[in-house]
């Protein structure tokens, strides 16, 4: 077949926008012989539209098989979280308290200064729990072949513990600073209104951040990694010191 006219082209186009992409590839196997390319050019067209819209579909599918497959964290994370957090202050205090220097300890105690340090603490039982007990028990307690074992934390450990870690840490951080009236950060060290102010920026920040992470109200202010939680932190902190500085 020779050149073929605009209204012939036009006629062509509309025929071939019926079609489905299986079917375009077999046309444009008939028609890439042609003397010009107007035929095929069309179909190419056609195919590269629809297999970008075939390419977005696969992808928004993907992402809800992946969403219905994941389960959302529960009360039983929380549960699991809280426990893991107590477990840890206990058992750090516990060595603390049987160490040398522990009768001091309690008779000089000073809540500040424990505060300093027990922040600490939450990353210590997190990551200690993910690293070494978890597989641990997995490997010589707990018969995951029986349906009565919840071994556990997995979920939120595999998903949240760093965002966990950054939240706890922060919760602890605006105890301390609301019992010594004192904050010393990166950008903005000082006493009083300011430090209050930026204690209860992180302890209401934090909390909701450890909510939403079981409880998710807003999922998208879930990042693995806290990064939101940080840069919240940070964004606090300058304009305490742009204000009060």
């Amino acid at each position: 077949m020779g050149t073929f006219t605009d209204k012939e082209l036009k006629k062509y186009e509309k025929e071939i926008r019926k079609k489905l992409l299986p079917e375009l590839r077999d046309e444009l196997l008939d028609v890439i012989t042609d003397p010009t390319p107007e035929r095929a050019n069309i179909v190419k067209a056609r195919i590269r539209v629809l297999e970008k819209r075939e390419i977005r579909f696969n992808n928004a599918k993907q992402k809800i098989i992946d969403k219905q497959r994941q389960p959302l964290p529960d009360k039983e994370g929380f549960r699991q979280f809280l426990f893991i957090i107590v477990a840890t202050f206990a058992f750090i205090l516990i060595e603390m308290l049987f160490s040398r220097g522990g009768f001091s300890l309690i008779t000089n105690f000073n809540l500040g200064r424990f505060l300093g340090v027990a922040k600490f603490f939450p990353i210590v039982g997190i990551f200690g729990w993910f690293t070494y007990y978890l597989p641990f028990f997995r490997r010589h307690v707990w018969d995951e072949k029986k349906s009565y074992i919840k071994d556990i934390p997995e979920f939120w450990l595999r998903n949240f513990k760093i965002a966990l870690s950054f939240a706890s840490f922060l919760f602890i951080f605006s105890l301390e600073i609301f019992s010594t009236g004192t904050y010393n950060g990166v950008f903005y060290s000082g006493t009083g209104l300011p430090a209050y102010i930026i204690a209860l920026g992180y302890l209401v920040a934090s909390t909701l951040y450890i909510i939403n992470a079981f409880y998710p109200i807003i999922k998208k202010l879930r990042p693995k990694f806290g990064i939101t939680l940080l840069a919240f932190a940070a964004a606090l902190e300058l304009i305490i010191s742009n204000i009060f500085g």
